[in-house]
């Protein structure tokens, strides 16, 4: 086991960028519960599941004991038996026939996170993983040390399809911010924040932030005297962007994936989803968000998704939570064009013609 957090840190970030999601499981047993044959199993389930093209199954294939449906009581896999005499061969196609059953199978990982997330989260932690590694080595700090891990840069926005910004009067603690966050400790004087009308005592970031929190936003304090407090005029649990995103993700989950930071969602990334724009046969039922593929079709498929109309009603949702959308990524049909026949010479059609006279 790693000796410090930022080691264990390091190596999960290691894991998570580097392990082959697509081809392999991930099996964790730290305590030897799963034997050799179940790992077998394991596998043989995973190749079953995933198929031959590596399309199938949860992106994040992770198994533990606990995802045992005879955990209680577990002496060996029911699938297959006794795996005295039989190959890894004989285990695939026997667990093939039982992967009705699903004896070793994800269930935290089953459905979340989805391979576009995965994919992204990945990337991020392999940059993180050398970035931080960078700074240990030279002892940076600061806004350009391991703060920089956990914020988004200006370069790294512009990998985002487009960009939601949340008007700032809806954010609460502008310190936890994926974009601009404050993580200095103030000195020991007494400071007056003006952004949010707190004052605050010389304290590290995490107790600024439950501060502002417990102060909640600007424009939803009640005004009264310092001395008086209405529990009457507070209202808990209101979260409008996170209603927000949660209205997004269920409306247009089949056209783009949504990103957001909820302890401060100053901005919400949109990411387009790749299947999402291949042309389609046109159908009234699910003819919402289409258009006709004027330049571009292939067989039956006649109709692609407008995302003109997709980003408008996007904008229409947000109206009174957005302030301004950025879009970077204008997704256009990516079909194979139309074949063209070529052209006859005007040579060719005098020739056609005068042979039509002739038999005239």
């Amino acid at each position: 086991p790693p000796s410090t957090v930022v080691a264990g840190f390091l190596k999960f970030l290691q894991l998570l960028s580097g392990h082959d999601w697509a081809r392999e499981p991930l099996i964790v047993d730290p305590q030897n519960h799963i034997s050799p044959h179940d790992r077998g199993l394991i596998h043989a389930q995973f190749n079953s599941v995933r198929g031959p093209e590596l399309r199938y199954g949860p992106a994040m294939y992770i198994v533990s004991p606990a995802d045992y449906d005879g955990v209680e009581g577990m002496v060996g896999s029911k699938v297959v038996g006794d795996s005295t005499g039989s190959t890894f061969q004989q285990q695939t196609a026997m667990a093939a026939n039982n992967a009705a059953e699903k004896i070793w199978s994800p269930t935290v990982t089953a459905k979340f996170p989805e391979k576009v997330v995965l994919s992204r989260a990945s990337a991020l932690a392999k940059c993180s993983h050398n970035h931080l590694t960078t700074c240990i080595r030279s002892g940076k700090v600061g806004n350009n040390g391991w703060v920089a891990a956990f914020q988004e840069s200006s370069t790294s926005l512009t990998s985002y399809s487009a960009l939601l910004r949340v008007d700032p009067s809806y954010i609460t603690d502008s310190g936890c911010s994926s974009t601009n966050a404050d993580c200095s400790i103030p000195g020991a004087a007494r400071s007056n924040n003006q952004d949010n009308g707190v004052e605050e005592l010389s304290c590290g970031p995490f107790e600024k932030s439950l501060q502002k929190r417990y102060a909640g936003p600007k424009e939803l304090r009640k005004k009264h005297y310092k001395n008086l407090v209405l529990e009457k005029d507070t209202l808990h649990e209101w979260q409008p962007v996170s209603a927000l995103v949660k209205d997004l993700r269920s409306k247009y989950k089949d056209y783009a994936v949504f990103f957001y930071n909820e302890f401060a969602p100053d901005i919400i990334g949109m990411v387009w989803r790749p299947d999402a724009f291949k042309p389609q046969p046109f159908s009234a039922v699910v003819s919402e968000f289409k258009r006709p593929a004027m330049e571009y079709w292939k067989e039956d498929n006649l109709v692609i998704t407008n995302t003109d109309d997709v980003m408008a009603e996007i904008g229409y949702c947000s109206k009174n939570i957005v302030s301004n959308i950025k879009v970077f990524d204008d997704r256009k049909p990516d079909d194979a064009p139309l074949e063209k026949h070529p052209k006859k010479s005007r040579q060719e059609d005098d020739v056609s013609e005068s042979s039509d006279s002739d038999e005239e």
